[in-house]
């Protein structure tokens, strides 16, 4: 990958980035991720850009920051004037601005996007510029996104993770969110959020249609009766995993897109018709797994069959304490060296503390901060947040042994 000015006018250059230094780790990283390589990757802006392109034939696609200038659209109408009409440029910036968004695209700048950027918008972005297809052109428009968790065997919390995510977004940053439990046989969603399940989800999966209307009659409503609530549930109460048609749910997960910006999909390790479908569609793929060597084999065969990222569905693989008590059989190293994958986010261990919540009412996660807080870190991921400033960085090793010391604490044998 070329990191400097040297000239490359003898061999053509599908794709150049000139980005601030503070994101061209983060950019390079997502661009191993999407299975693209950028011929050169420069440290700059507009200014760099330019003196860059004197040199150099034109890029057929230039990705250029334009964070800190003052005046960015006269720059890069300059840009687009020496590039030339052949050259998509796509502008990343932190202004969040309508007006600055329509400008941009009046004066023929390709796209914009906002940092930090997001891996599924970039993918969709960058696969439109090579084809020259500019925004509205074909395709359809994605109103929501959908989040599909599973767990690489049964029994990891995967569906307390799914009621804990549905309530941070809903709750803290006031998203509309919606859950799915397509976990039939089991159902434990209603249970986590405090209500009741009727037989929501096998109706609309035996309907001969789905309308907007029916579904929004099927879903059940977390919040108070007296209050609207930014977090529905769509199940079933536990029963036989009746046949459901591929398609059918894919038309229902079409359908809650149209209705909340985020839908969560609890699905369950066994993987029933339909499942693949979420997971082949889903613009983010929640993996559980225990660190164990079970886990890893199946870690494996699971990744082997959803695929990776290069089609821009951001992964997260989650180590979940639940399955040894928060105690670790494989070290992360090892684990992740046989996965080829690192694991992104450890979701620590919490004894009996949440499941105690739940004789209250609804789950409540912050009796387990830990816990809370690799569910808030796990949230901020999905809405492209950046990091919760003033927390410290995850550890397993220190999560683990403050875990225990707690637990100790709290035996009738813990003396002082």
């Amino acid at each position: 990958m070329e990191q400097n000015s040297s000239p490359l006018q003898s061999r053509s250059v599908q794709l150049a980035v000139f980005i601030g230094a503070p994101d061209a780790a983060a950019i390079e990283d997502q661009l191993t991720r999407l299975q693209r390589k950028a011929d050169v990757l420069i440290p700059g802006g507009i200014a760099e850009a330019a003196s860059w392109c004197a040199c150099n034939t034109s890029p057929q696609v230039l990705v250029v920051d334009i964070a800190g200038q003052a005046h960015p659209l006269a720059s890069l109408v300059e840009l687009a004037a020496q590039c030339g009409p052949t050259c998509r440029i796509v502008a990343v910036g932190v202004q969040d601005d309508v007006i600055l968004y329509r400008q941009l695209l009046s004066a023929g700048i390709f796209d914009y996007l906002l940092k930090p950027l997001r891996l599924d918008l970039l993918a969709d972005t960058l696969a439109r510029a090579d084809d020259d297809r500019p925004l509205g052109q074909g395709g359809v428009a994605r109103s929501g996104r959908t989040v599909a968790v599973i767990g690489t065997s049964g029994g990891l919390g995967a569906s307390t993770l799914v009621a804990a995510l549905g309530q941070w977004l809903a709750q803290v940053q006031h998203a509309p969110c919606v859950l799915v439990d397509f976990d039939r046989r089991q159902a434990d969603l209603a249970l986590l959020l405090g209500l009741e399940a009727d037989t929501g989800l096998a109706h609309l999966l035996d309907s001969p249609s789905i309308d907007p209307r029916l579904l929004q009659r099927t879903l059940l409503s977390a919040g108070e009766p007296s209050s609207p609530s930014r977090l529905q549930l769509l199940a079933q109460r536990p029963g036989p995993e009746t046949h459901a048609d591929a398609n059918r749910v894919l038309e229902l997960g079409a359908g809650l897109c149209q209705l909340f910006s985020l839908s969560l999909w609890d699905l369950p390790s066994h993987r029933p018709v339909g499942s693949d479908e979420v997971l082949a569609h889903a613009e983010v793929r929640i993996v559980l797994t225990p660190l164990s060597v079970q886990g890893a084999r199946n870690t494996q065969r699971l990744l082997a069959d959803i695929g990776d990222e290069s089609d821009g569905q951001q992964l997260l693989l989650v180590a979940s304490g639940v399955a040894h008590g928060g105690q670790s059989v494989l070290e992360t190293r090892q684990f992740e060296s046989f996965v080829g994958r690192s694991i992104d986010i450890h979701l620590p261990y919490t004894g009996t503390a949440l499941a105690s919540s739940l004789l209250q009412g609804a789950l409540k996660a912050q009796v387990a901060p830990d816990y809370a807080h690799a569910v808030a870190a796990m949230g901020r991921r999905l809405l492209n947040l950046p990091a919760s400033p003033g927390v410290r960085a995850s550890s397993s090793l220190v999560q683990r042994i403050a875990q225990q010391l707690r637990l100790r604490s709290a035996s009738p044998r813990a003396t002082t």
